[in-house]
């Protein structure tokens, strides 16, 4: 998934009373409180407007931004402003508020074997991006990491991933909104000054969170020399 779609987009249709309450409404956006104030907030990333072809009075307005806290913090400045209510002077009917994201024509499987294939990417930022917050990590001693503990080791100036690739994903089982997946990857990287070739298994438990798969659980085997036979799976 793209780093645009990732990001936190909003429609909002507003039906004017009539074409004065529109165009104060037109007003109200190109003064110095309007739209300046919203393309100027933190987070915005774009805000377009529409007016409907067979109703010039119905207004929608596309916005994008980057997270949603960024949105909700611009809903509440407007809440607290009195634009909201001035805004509901002028409309025929509470507005149409709808949070958007993109369609997924990939299966539930076919999703998750894309977020193995980024797990095992040499840039581990990359894999980041479908953990959690609240994602727990657990490696062979069966000491847990944080996300934000597994980033700072992978940024540790001690450590240089040379390659990481997936070798086979093992087992893949969809349970609704959960998901299961072990799989098998080699990684070179330095530790040091001292060179590791590692096979390892993992096993991660995905969650579907607002149609998003993220990873809330991680399990690491200890590594294997590549030498070795590849562990067999039925």
């Amino acid at each position: 998934m793209s780093e645009k779609s990732r990001t936190h987009k909003v429609n909002a249709v507003f039906t004017f009373k009539d074409g004065e309450s529109k165009n104060k409404f037109l007003e109200f956006c190109n003064g110095e409180n309007g739209l300046s104030v919203t393309r100027s907030w933190q987070g915005c990333l774009s805000i377009e407007c529409y007016e409907a072809r067979d109703n010039p009075n119905q207004v929608t307005i596309w916005q994008e931004w980057e997270d949603s806290e960024s949105h909700e913090s611009y809903v509440k400045h407007r809440h607290n402003d009195g634009s909201f209510e001035f805004l509901h002077t002028l409309i025929q009917s509470p507005p149409e508020i709808t949070a958007l994201r993109p369609v997924n024509f990939k299966t539930d499987e076919e999703q998750v074997r894309d977020i193995v294939n980024d797990m095992c990417d040499k840039d581990h930022r990359l894999g980041m991006k479908h953990m959690s917050d609240e994602c727990v990590f657990v490696r062979p001693t069966g000491n847990p990491l944080s996300k934000k503990s597994w980033d700072d080791m992978m940024n540790n100036e001690d450590v240089t991933v040379k390659s990481s690739q997936l070798l086979s994903v093992n087992k893949l089982t969809v349970y609704n909104d959960t998901a299961t997946v072990c799989y098998t990857s080699r990684v070179k990287f330095n530790y040091k000054g001292t060179v590791n070739d590692d096979v390892a298994v993992f096993t991660n438990v995905l969650r579907k969170q607002d149609g998003v798969w993220k990873v809330v659980l991680g399990q690491r085997s200890t590594g294997r020399s590549p030498d070795d036979p590849l562990p067999h799976f039925d």
